[in-house]
């Protein structure tokens, strides 16, 4: 029987598109052929209604059908909800105990901000950032917004959660700065962590998810249905589905959070992050200088 041998858990916008498809150049790996098949958090996502409507897998048989190798090959995935909810760490570890759990965390004030114009640039929200952040939104879905941007970035009892549950030889943390600074070196490391021996000739500077928004209000409004979305992942191999986005979507500058409002989300996550620094024995009152 196929069994998936790893996890990349998390963080949302913290670099686990570009590791999912760095992972995938190793012939001694296989990652899912849905990046985020979310089976393990699949009655959580349904319980909350959360917007993002993504193809469902609700069986095992459906599961491994995601992976189509045989033989000796390590398989992985990269669910990034598999972080936030409580019942996950429990539920990987009944299906294999001998998991690896890879947890990527980044600046939770960048995170969100990043988190937030993914899902302005979708059409999923119609409000401005600060409203989400300051709880003024009149949207029905105000309290999963804030869940998704400001809950998500606090990382201390979402990590917990798979300390007390894995082995800390099963856990490695990712640091977003350290990962986007130093690619090829932490890629290097988290594959000996899996116990990769062998190493691709590839370009590691090669970027996965980069910032893009749509070309005018008419894409914005017609990509926000699920539909559309589901079609160009279920149905476009990713050449095609990569030529589709570059005609909606084009580069522009990346939009800056106020200083008042980073200055007061400074303050929201700052016992978190000084939690989160003794968890995991380093500092990252960085965040927040």
């Amino acid at each position: 029987m196929k069994t998936v041998n790893f996890f990349i858990v998390g963080a949302p916008k913290a670099g686990t598109t570009s590791l999912y498809h760095y992972l995938n150049e190793y012939s001694e790996i296989e990652m899912s052929s849905l990046k985020e098949p979310n089976f393990f958090s699949d009655k959580a996502l349904q319980d909350q209604k959360l917007y993002y409507k993504k193809k469902r897998i609700k069986t095992i048989e459906e599961y491994h059908a995601l992976f189509e190798k045989d033989g000796k090959v390590l398989r992985g995935e990269a669910s990034v909800s598999y972080l936030f909810y409580n019942d996950v760490p429990k539920s990987i570890f009944k299906y294999n105990s001998s998991a690896k759990i890879i947890i990527m965390i980044r600046n939770p004030i960048d995170r969100a901000f990043s988190h937030y114009l993914m899902d302005y640039n979708l059409g999923l929200i119609k409000d401005s950032f600060d409203e989400i952040v300051y709880n003024l939104s009149k949207d029905d879905k105000a309290n999963l917004f804030f869940q998704q941007y400001i809950e998500l970035g606090q990382y201390t009892k979402q990590i917990k959660r798979y300390k007390e549950v894995f082995p800390k030889d099963n856990i490695y943390i990712v640091d977003y700065d350290d990962f986007k600074n130093e690619t090829s070196t932490v890629v290097h490391n988290i594959t000996k962590f899996l116990g990769v021996v062998q190493n691709p000739n590839y370009d590691f500077s090669k970027k996965h998810n980069i910032y893009r928004t749509p070309r005018n209000v008419i894409i914005r409004n017609i990509y926000s249905f699920p539909i559309i979305r589901q079609f160009l992942s279920r149905f476009l191999s990713d050449e095609f589905r990569h030529l589709f986005k570059n005609l909606l979507f084009h580069s522009d500058t990346k939009p800056k959070i106020s200083e008042k409002t980073r200055h007061y989300l400074k303050q929201h996550f700052d016992h978190d992050i000084r939690l989160l620094s003794k968890l995991l024995n380093k500092d990252f009152t960085k965040w927040t200088k």
